[in-house]
């Protein structure tokens, strides 16, 4: 697993298929991480129950399957979880547990990194996080390799043990040992044999891409400048089995080759791919389904097998298909009913919880009180971290904030100058700005001759929806953050 620290910084990439199916913007997870949860930490049960569910044991096959093949990818239990439980993904950490008393290394693993994701910087030596890296290292001191890179990581960055980059080193050798091709790319990278495109000539990753080790092909993929040896490296690693190779073609073919992009994106789902499993499940889930891709694609909707991919995606640590189900569960949408305790729990996850939409969605529930105790003062300062690095919806959420006096003493002026900024990104700031200068509040003067401007301003990139979204404004009397 990638473990993360969460240091408020927002880091941001689009799915390579986002753009084929509309405004699906959000952070990818990066390839082969170890999965994410979608629920709040629970404690363990004095004694783990066996699920009463006859796919348990197909569930706990794949895992034991994981640890034959030295595995870290969980799509295949994950899958089997949800078919069995009508996408109940509340109930993974149930069954992980049920399979880790039973001696599971896959199962036991994925509640520790459950335990070792996105700690902030203070807890890096608590006693609950020390106790994790030790229950790691003992799963890795069985030949583990999964846990022996996780230990190589958390000794790179000092998470529940003492910063030792000669150990990390050691720990990351010793997992090369047993063939893993994981552990070999992350070898190569680590020292530096493998950052530059002319790096394919070098023994030791000329000898991995001869044996068809993908993660190394797909490196030198993205590495290479040339896009007819890119295509050409990205085809080889899918032939190796690259789920991340197969979804990186499919974005290249959309535009020209829709059934044939179609083709080669469920490649990447069968493969568990989490951006492609948010990709084809936000699709299935939403009206996508008539852009002219989809049409051409031959994709029609289907919001029960969308919110499929979209939890298994979830799961698996696609930050866009936890934000995405966040939001759904919040408005309620033809696969799910509105629910803003589940949407809360959805942005509450604790591995994403440095993110800046997510963390904008999770200061909004507490600053409504919607799905958890209202807080206003804790959202306050959630949403000022996520405005601090560009996050536009954080700042219209604080100016609502500000002006409603939620939190904060009432101050319109400090809203209307937090719109004014988000303006630049967000073109709809500039109706929520007019609105509230045609007001007044305490520290701004009403001005209906500025709130016009500010309309015309929106219209430039609205159009006439500027005008209608002001109207609905002034008719409703007030207007509300959303995730």
């Amino acid at each position: 697993m990638n473990f993360q620290l969460q240091t408020g910084k927002r880091v941001v990439r689009q799915g390579l298929l986002v753009l084929l199916f509309g405004a699906l913007a959000g952070v990818a997870s990066p390839a082969n991480a170890a999965p994410r949860r979608t629920t709040p930490p629970s404690k363990a049960p004095a004694k783990a129950v066996v699920p009463d569910n006859p796919k348990f044991a197909d569930f706990k096959a794949a895992l034991e399957k994981m640890v034959k093949e030295q595995s870290s990818n969980y799509g295949e239990a994950l899958d089997i979880l949800l078919s069995a439980t009508d996408d109940d993904d509340s109930v993974i950490p149930v069954w992980m547990q049920a399979a880790a008393a039973q001696g599971n290394a896959a199962a036991e693993r994925w509640l520790l990194n459950n335990r070792l994701s996105n700690i902030q910087p203070e807890e890096l030596n608590s006693p609950e996080i020390k106790e994790a890296y030790q229950g790691m290292l003992r799963l890795a001191d069985k030949g583990y390799v999964p846990a022996i890179l996780d230990v190589s990581e958390a000794l790179r960055k000092g998470i529940g043990v003492t910063k030792d980059e000669s150990a990390a080193q050691r720990k990351l050798m010793e997992a090369c040992k047993g063939g893993s091709f994981l552990a070999r790319v992350q070898w190569l990278v680590s020292t530096n044999r493998l950052n530059s495109s002319s790096d394919q000539d070098k023994p030791e990753v000329a000898s991995e891409v001869k044996r068809g080790n993908h993660f190394v092909i797909y490196r030198l993929a993205n590495l290479t400048a040339d896009p007819v040896k890119r295509n050409e490296l990205l085809m080889s690693a899918a032939r190796a089995g690259s789920a991340e190779a197969y979804f990186a073609l499919s974005a290249l073919i959309s535009a020209s080759k829709p059934k044939e992009s179609l083709v080669l994106l469920n490649e990447a789902v069968r493969l568990y791919n989490p951006d492609a499993l948010f990709t084809l499940g936000s699709v299935l889930m939403s009206d996508e389904t008539s852009t002219p891709f989809s049409k051409e694609a031959g994709i029609t909707k289907d919001p029960k097998r969308g919110l499929h991919l979209l939890k298994l995606g979830a799961a698996l640590g696609s930050f866009q298909a936890i934000l995405v189900l966040g939001r759904s569960y919040y408005d309620g949408t033809d696969a799910v009913e509105q629910n803003y305790e589940k949407a809360y729990s959805y942005l509450n996850s604790p591995r994403v919880g440095g993110y800046a939409a997510i963390a904008t969605g999770r200061a909004i529930c507490l600053l409504l009180g919607k799905g958890v105790k209202q807080d206003a003062p804790a959202a306050i300062k959630l949403l000022e971290r996520a405005n601090k690095v560009g996050y536009a919806n954080a700042a219209l959420s604080l100016a609502y904030a500000y002006y409603k006096g939620l939190g904060v003493e009432p101050d319109a002026r400090r809203a209307a100058d937090l719109l004014s900024e988000a303006a630049t990104s967000s073109p709809s700031a500039y109706v929520y700005l007019a609105y509230i200068t045609a007001k007044g509040g305490p520290g701004l003067s009403a001005d209906p001759a500025q709130a016009r401007r500010f309309i015309r301003l929106a219209s430039m990139d609205m159009g006439d929806k500027a005008s209608q979204l002001y109207e609905t404004l002034v008719t409703s009397g007030d207007w509300e953050p959303h995730p």
